[in-house]
């Protein structure tokens, strides 16, 4: 459990100021990690369920739980160039990997409306008995770690076009299953890549990223693997007559583990679990996510990985604010307990990712060498830029190296020193003063001592940072600053 912190009075919440109530809720907060660990025994249970409750007043007053806190979220729409694309894809064949998924799905259901003549679901969930399936879906079992298994399946149905959805995408999984989710993710991704590559009838292939992936570096699983699949596809995009995009997802609501996990426990469970106040998640929809791979098959380039992303995602909801408003809905006295960031969730923020020349225009699925490239679409509702890059050689020789590691503890050590290899190339292609204000954006004085940062979390990060800059003007302002000391 977290540090355990002294418990204040449980008494009935009334009318407070904004920033007493502000003060009375972290309290509030403080009071339910002393409890969370004792939520069976009947007293301390009794304790938590009074403290949830005083916190959903809190928050009811603010006007948050008058609604579900991912309402705006579900409801958003995102621009199709219809016209554009029923053009380049009527009488075509798409493929779509993980096709029975949630975005999946979705996409789909939209390439039938786009008046495609076959699509076929690569999906390991999928039977092989087609009976059942619209004349224009055809599904194939094959699981992505099996090249000849894609690769036939391309010689047979000669694709056009590619869309890479399947991926193990559970950051607390991946933890415990390293070997399994980059097998999926890292080399699954290089198959698909590989089957567009031996198949002249392919024209682009899309590939699905997370927006952990625009993380500078990151020593957790999923979305180490995902990067790595980034560093993969824009590395093969600039020889490749194939043309590559990557899409990069944040929280999918209609796939969201946190959002299922806290409804179905506010109506069944003794308990809501939430890893911790103050931690913030945006999130799209599944719709979004799907229009946003076929914006991909328009807003693309020859020899060029573009990446796209949605502008508008809103600001980001506390995944506290859902389990109270799931509490408040379930019309039960369920108490709220805090668990702990697990593995997988835990690595913190680094306040570097953002460029905070422009606050207006941040955004939390890029950072601050992606905005150089930055443009937007017509509707001005997506995102369009480039990833970092590193070369085809290096790609090549990390993945060769993870695909002959052997269980967990040397497939992690490969994917995170594979990463680093590839990070520490791209930084020799950015702008050095792009690197230098994330430094100095990233290890604020003022903002470290604010907010109590252990800039060590960040040591790895820092010193690939630091390194890079190596020669250049900025050499004495990182040793000036002691940076490498983290």
């Amino acid at each position: 459990m977290p540090t355990v912190f002294c418990s204040p009075p449980t008494t009935e919440v009334g009318y407070l100021s904004g920033t007493a109530e502000e003060n009375l809720a972290k309290e509030i907060c403080k009071s339910i990690w002393t409890l969370s660990s004792e939520v069976n025994d009947p007293e301390s249970n009794q304790k938590l369920i009074g403290l949830t409750n005083n916190l959903i007043k809190i928050y009811e007053r603010q006007g948050r739980l008058n609604k579900h806190p991912f309402s705006s979220a579900l409801e958003r729409i995102l621009s199709l160039p219809i016209e554009t694309l029923y053009k380049k894809l009527k009488g075509t064949t798409c493929v779509v990997t993980g096709g029975l998924g949630c975005v999946g799905s979705i996409l789909v259901n939209a390439l039938l409306e786009l008046k495609v003549n076959k699509i076929i679901i690569l999906d390991i969930n999928a039977t092989n008995n087609n009976s059942s399936n619209p004349k224009e879906i055809i599904k194939v079992k094959c699981d992505v770690r099996n090249l000849s298994c894609i690769q036939n399946t391309f010689l047979l149905y000669k694709p056009d076009y590619v869309f890479h959805t399947a991926a193990q995408r559970d950051p607390g999984y991946a933890e415990k299953h390293v070997a399994e989710t980059t097998s999926i993710n890292v080399l699954g991704t290089f198959n698909v890549m590989q089957a567009c590559e031996s198949i002249s009838t392919v024209k682009q292939m899309v590939y699905a990223s997370t927006g952990k992936a625009s993380r500078y570096f990151t020593e957790e699983t999923y979305a180490a693997t995902k990067k790595i699949g980034e560093f993969v596809i824009d590395a093969y995009a600039k020889e490749s007559a194939v043309k590559y995009s990557i899409v990069r997802f944040t929280h999918i609501l209609e796939n969201s583990l946190m959002n299922s996990e806290l409804k179905e426990s506010s109506a069944n469970a003794p308990y809501l679990s939430v890893h911790s106040p103050g931690k913030y998640v945006t999130a799209q929809n599944a719709t979004e996510a799907a229009f946003l791979m076929l914006n991909a098959l328009v807003y693309s380039e020859e020899k060029q990985c573009n990446l796209l992303l949605v502008r508008n995602l809103d600001w980001p909801v506390e995944s506290l604010e859902v389990a109270l408003y799931y509490a408040k809905q379930s019309q039960r006295s369920v108490p709220i307990v805090f668990v702990g960031n697990p593995i997988g969730y835990s690595e913190k923020f680094f306040r570097g990712q953002f460029d905070w020349s422009n606050p207006a225009e941040l955004n939390l699925l890029t950072n601050v060498y992606e905005r150089k490239t930055r443009k937007l679409n017509s509707d001005q509702d997506i995102i369009i830029t480039y990833p970092c890059s590193a070369t085809k050689t290096l790609v090549k020789k990390v993945i060769e190296r993870i695909s002959t590691a052997r269980g967990d503890i040397e497939n992690k050590k490969e994917l995170i020193e594979g990463l680093k290899e590839l990070v520490r190339e791209s930084l020799k292609g950015v702008d050095k003063e792009d690197t230098a204000d994330i430094l100095r954006w990233g290890l604020d004085p003022k903002f470290i001592e604010l907010e109590n940062v252990n800039i060590a979390q960040f040591k790895t990060l820092i010193s690939l940072l630091v390194e890079s800059l190596a020669g250049s003007k900025y050499d004495k302002e990182t040793d000036s600053h002691n940076y490498q000391a983290a």
